[in-house]
């Protein structure tokens, strides 16, 4: 996937600076809009979704439950703690189709809404994180840089996880080998 990733990234950055170019604005090679990215780079934002849902960084968020809530049709007792579950959520059969697998382009095929709405990797309705775009932008922009710049290999075995409060790699963290590209060539 990385290539590929890889490829869409390239391909809208050397758009934009076409696009500078034929403007007559001076083009940096790393300026590219959100929207430009999102839009050009569907496989790079199912990527981010599609590890955000494998991977959830908030893997339960504890709520109290209101007055009326249900669930399936079942009524909740009102100051009931109620928390879901994430890492269970995306790995449900019935709201991902093989849910083991890393299929970032089920995104694009728009099975799982606008911003890969139905992971709610941060939360959803009234109590939305109020930081959702800019984590998805900051996520976006820095993978799109990475893989612009660098080959990005493994150096070291996987990590073993483990869930807490956050998800997060045990004891030795996730290490990772950044190879410098020769920046143009693709």
């Amino acid at each position: 996937q990385q290539e590929r990733c890889r490829a869409e990234v390239d391909r809208a950055f050397e758009s934009a600076e076409a696009k500078s170019e034929a403007a007559g604005t001076s083009a940096s090679p790393t300026r590219l809009s959100l929207g430009e990215l999102e839009s050009s780079c569907p496989l790079l934002l199912g990527c981010v979704y599609e590890a955000l849902r494998l991977f959830p960084t908030v893997p339960t968020t504890p709520h109290i439950a209101p007055r009326g809530a249900q669930l399936h049709g079942l009524p909740i007792p009102e100051g009931c703690p109620v928390s879901p579950n994430k890492v269970a959520l995306g790995l449900d059969p019935n709201l991902f189709s093989h849910p083991h697998a890393f299929d970032p382009e089920r995104y694009a095929r728009g099975e799982h809404g606008p911003h890969g709405a139905a992971l709610a990797t941060f939360g959803a309705g009234p109590r939305i994180c109020v930081g959702l775009r800019l984590a998805e932008t900051e996520l976006c922009a820095l993978l799109a840089l990475l893989l612009r710049r660098f080959e990005i290999e493994p150096a070291g075995p996987a990590p073993r996880e483990w869930c807490a409060v956050t998800n997060s790699p045990r004891q030795s963290g996730l290490s990772l080998r950044l190879v410098p590209r020769e920046w143009g060539k693709g």
